[in-house]
């Protein structure tokens, strides 16, 4: 498409022959201009996408290092709240009575 209506900007024989069809050199220019914010857009979507999975990855590692550490902290509050299981409880560990 930008291909034609780049013809159709720079050949005035047929800018002249495509002005009978309502397609001036006005409009096509207009289109290119269409076009170029369309990849820009297209460009900058790539990007965002390309740092949101970034940002995603980043985040599951986070994760992961937050549970290891977690899994850490519950075990040796399990072993110093012993006699006070509702305090356990308050942690957010289910204790069985």
């Amino acid at each position: 498409m930008k291909f034609f209506y780049n013809i159709v900007v720079n050949n005035e024989n047929i800018a002249a022959k495509l002005a009978r069809l309502k397609l001036s050199a006005d409009v096509a220019t207009a289109t290119l201009s269409d076009i170029d914010a369309m990849e820009s857009a297209r460009k900058l979507y790539y990007q965002e996408t390309g740092e949101s999975q970034e940002a995603t990855q980043a985040k599951d590692a986070a994760f992961v290092k937050i549970d290891e550490w977690m899994t850490d902290f519950f075990d040796v509050a399990q072993i110093a709240l012993e006699d006070k299981p509702q305090l356990l409880e308050a942690l957010g560990v289910l204790v069985r009575s």
